[in-house]
């Protein structure tokens, strides 16, 4: 596989300091190996999907930690990575981040839920976003995206399903 280009990346977080930088370049380097495997489903590599995120937060002027967690946002669901892993090499900061975005992915948001399931849900989302307004802010980058590459998506109901769930709850 060709290895992405952490060009891009860096030009939007100028406002970041030289050691920050060099952090977020570390995690940059870690979700390329963690993700390597994994195609999404267009074909294209999994890692560019993260990328993305980061560069959206990235262009928002996020911090450090917000950044990192945003290219860490899928690797305690999708790769062998744990959370422990993560807060030794990251901080224990983005490794809150990195677990909140996972259990916020993880919620059932389907239109289709009984009321009490639904509140059940919205309440976990809620203290997620307690502990830290950044998660929410890396899902709904998380989110921008997936909408951008929606007619990656096979089905067109599997993109309406996508598209409706995205105006119900984000």
């Amino acid at each position: 596989m060709h290895h992405p280009d952490f060009r891009h990346l860096a030009a939007l977080l100028k406002h970041l300091s030289p050691g920050d930088l060099a952090d977020v370049h570390t995690a940059f380097n870690f979700v390329v190996r963690a993700h390597a495997p994994q195609k999404r489903e267009d074909g294209t590599p999994y890692v560019t999907h993260v990328i993305h995120v980061a560069e959206i937060v990235a262009g928002w002027k996020a911090d450090r930690d917000t950044v990192i967690a945003a290219l860490l946002h899928d690797v305690i669901e999708d790769t062998p990575v744990r959370k422990e892993e993560i807060a030794v090499t990251f901080g224990r900061k983005v490794a809150l981040l990195v677990e909140g975005i996972t259990k916020f992915s993880q919620a059932d948001l389907s239109p289709d839920l009984p009321l009490d399931r639904k509140i059940e849900t919205l309440r976990k989302l809620f203290d997620v976003m307690r502990l830290d307004m950044r998660s929410i802010l890396i899902k709904l980058a998380d989110r921008l995206h997936n909408v951008q590459t929606i007619e990656a998506l096979p089905t067109a109901d599997r993109r309406r399903r996508f598209a409706i769930e995205t105006l119900t709850v984000y």
